[in-house]
């Protein structure tokens, strides 16, 4: 409890209202940020939802959640976000869907199209696992919806493909079992 109000405090001196950091701890298969409410009233309205979501066990103890609005899906494995007022693009930790210029180019437009009916114009949290970002200078995260694993149903749905790519790799063997689901 004592790191939970000291991650809030510290959200609430450093942040604007789209970004903070906690600690939580994964008892079971998932856990929920619903007890963080209290220090997240500056979200939008829309957003206050994805903080009774249900998290899978494999998102790290300690971890830099950020809610974000989808202004753009680019691929099938990356998206733009308005992030504290600036434009940022994310990389999906762990998955790779096929890119537009390569033989898979109609696999490429399918996963796109997934991608976008999972996230386009909606508030998403993004979870961070090691890095922050990647060579492209892009946030690296798994992505949740209110309804979704975002990373984890991509794979599920034959879209994208389970990738390790270490050191980010906490959500790995759970993306890998995804298509066995």
């Amino acid at each position: 409890m004592k790191r939970l109000i000291i991650g809030i405090m510290s959200f609430l001196l450093m942040s604007s209202g789209c970004v903070w950091g906690t600690s939580t701890s994964v008892v079971e298969e998932t856990n929920s940020l619903s007890g963080l409410e209290s220090g997240m009233s500056s979200l939008p309205a829309e957003a206050q939802s994805l903080l009774d979501i249900d998290l899978p066990a494999c998102v790290r103890d300690e971890t830099v959640f950020e809610v974000a609005y989808v202004t753009r899906v680019i691929d099938g494995d990356s998206i733009e976000v308005l992030l504290d007022g600036e434009e940022e693009q994310v990389r999906y930790i762990g998955v790779n869907t096929p890119e537009y210029y390569s033989d898979e180019r109609e696999e490429a437009i399918s996963a796109t199209e997934l991608n976008r009916q999972l996230v386009e114009g909606q508030y998403v949290l993004l979870v961070r696992d090691i890095s922050d970002r990647d060579k492209y200078e892009r946030l690296l995260r798994y992505v949740f919806t209110t309804e979704d694993f975002v990373n984890y149903r991509l794979v599920e749905e034959g879209a994208a493909e389970a990738r390790s790519y270490p050191p980010d790799t906490a959500c790995g063997d759970y993306l890998f079992n995804a298509k066995n689901q």
